[in-house]
């Protein structure tokens, strides 16, 4: 019996995980399910998207979520990307386990059922979020914040720019996932363009979260497993033609130029700058560090 069509509405959808949430005892669970949702209430507040437009559901250590189609992907892509990166900025200081992030998103048919929201669109944004890439890019660079978006997302919506979305800021992917070669688009808020990610091999597609019970970290320096397979390379067709091309660090004629600012993971320290960084909205706010 062939199923029958259903009713789809085109919807941003929006998947969040939370790293190493195994690392996290139960107290610490509770915790860190608190951050999240403060972090991810204030951001859509001050991104100026009413709770009645976002269809949530918990994940236990994240949320998926759908956006109501009156609100512009490029609001989310931009000023609540950025305002969640400034969350985190405000919280993680004073966490013995920084909260960081990895955010999948695209756009495209989903289905509302009683029991929440399916659909293609929805599966690609939760295997973004989940790929090998956005976790080892989160952890080599010590960041608070990963942002993936799908590749059709990428050229309708962030290559035409808005109100802090910069095509500059992404790099490109093609991610190996289970339907098979999948472009992608990687941002780091605060950071500069992503460099090279070099090829690994995992286990088993999983985060090893480490075994620390009282809510702690692993070291940095700790590496519990090999990185993912993937290939970390422009997606087929040509690259927009605005988006810049950013050398290996470690070569070039001004690799002597570069900055290298301090301070913590918050607020940076021994990051290396080529140029001009936007590191997030400015505040009245006393700058920490």
């Amino acid at each position: 019996m062939q199923d029958q069509a259903v009713d789809a509405v085109y919807e941003l959808v929006v998947s969040v995980d939370v790293r190493k949430s195994g690392a996290y005892n139960d107290a610490g669970k509770t915790r860190m399910r608190r951050q999240l949702y403060a972090v991810l209430d204030r951001a859509f507040a001050e991104a100026g998207v009413p709770a009645r437009a976002v269809h949530r559901e918990d994940r236990g250590d994240g949320i998926l979520a759908a956006v109501d189609p009156t609100v512009p992907p490029a609001r989310i892509l931009g000023v609540w990307v950025t305002e969640v990166h400034e969350q985190l900025r405000r919280e993680n200081p004073d966490l013995r386990m920084p909260l960081g992030l990895r955010v999948g998103l695209h756009v495209g048919p989903v289905t509302h059922d009683a029991q929440g929201i399916s659909g293609h669109a929805v599966d690609l944004a939760c295997r973004l979020t989940d790929s090998a890439a956005a976790r080892l890019l989160l952890e080599r660079d010590r960041a608070d914040l990963v942002v993936v978006v799908s590749d059709s997302l990428y050229r309708e919506v962030v290559h035409h720019g808005g109100r802090f979305v910069d095509p500059g800021d992404y790099a490109p992917a093609r991610l190996r996932t289970k339907d098979g070669a999948t472009p992608a688009w990687f941002r780091l808020p605060g950071r500069p363009r992503p460099a090279q990610v070099p090829d690994g091999a995992e286990q088993d597609g999983t985060e090893q979260d480490g075994t620390a019970q009282d809510g702690t970290a692993p070291p940095a320096s700790d590496h519990r497993r090999e990185p993912a397979e993937y290939t970390l390379a422009a997606p087929a067709g040509p690259a927009p033609a605005d988006l810049p091309q950013v050398p290996d660090v470690q070569d070039g004629p001004d690799a002597q130029d570069r900055t290298v600012v301090h301070g913590d993971m918050s607020v940076h320290r021994d990051n290396t700058y080529q140029g001009p960084v936007h590191i997030g909205r400015t505040t009245g706010e006393a700058h920490r560090g």
